[in-house]
């Protein structure tokens, strides 16, 4: 078994699940780090506010689960204020396995997304997100420290649905592809 075959068994996870169910770095790419806090602003029209929202909600999910991933913690809470539905179940089951099998990921998670719709226009509660999730440096160990094997991470094309529910903004569920695929 490979290092990424948590990412690629997870893309092929949500691949199945979801279709039946219907930050910089030196490099200057986007990492999958903690979300800052941002405040509301009067002047940002609807659509602008949830773009910001929603992409907040993605790459704070992101940043959870690699956080998680240091230890295999499906109980972890941020897990929870990022991500929801379907997301949260994948997620949350990546890391039982993980966990079953005395494994942990550390590394880097690289994250581009871009909003590439938002529903209804007027009041988005919706928003699609497109990204290439790039798991190149993020790698599994064994939970004694040794990596799982020497296989690299990869490149995967990812669609993201973030709903607003109650004022607030989850992911709630995502298509990761398998690796090279952007």
């Amino acid at each position: 078994m490979n290092r990424h075959t948590g990412v690629v068994g997870l893309a092929g996870v949500l691949t199945l699940v979801l279709a039946a169910c219907g930050s910089g770095t030196p490099e200057g790419k986007p990492s999958a780090s903690a979300p800052s806090s941002l405040m509301p602003s009067a002047s940002l029209a609807p659509s602008a506010a949830a773009g910001r929202d929603a992409l907040v909600a993605y790459r704070g999910m992101w940043a959870a689960f690699v956080e998680a991933g240091k230890t295999s913690d499906a109980d972890a809470p941020d897990l929870r204020k990022y991500a929801s539905g379907n997301a949260l179940k994948l997620i949350v089951s990546s890391l039982y396995t993980n966990r079953d099998q005395g494994k942990v990921s550390k590394g880097a998670l690289m994250l581009d997304p871009k909003v590439t719709e938002l529903k209804p226009s007027e009041a988005p509660t919706e928003a699609t997100i497109l990204d290439c999730v790039d798991s190149t440096n993020w790698l599994e160990y064994k939970a004694s420290g040794e990596l799982w094997d020497d296989k690299p991470g990869g490149k995967h094309r990812t669609t993201a649905t973030v709903t607003r529910t109650d004022g607030s903004w989850t992911v709630s569920s995502f298509v990761l592809e398998g690796a090279a695929t952007c």
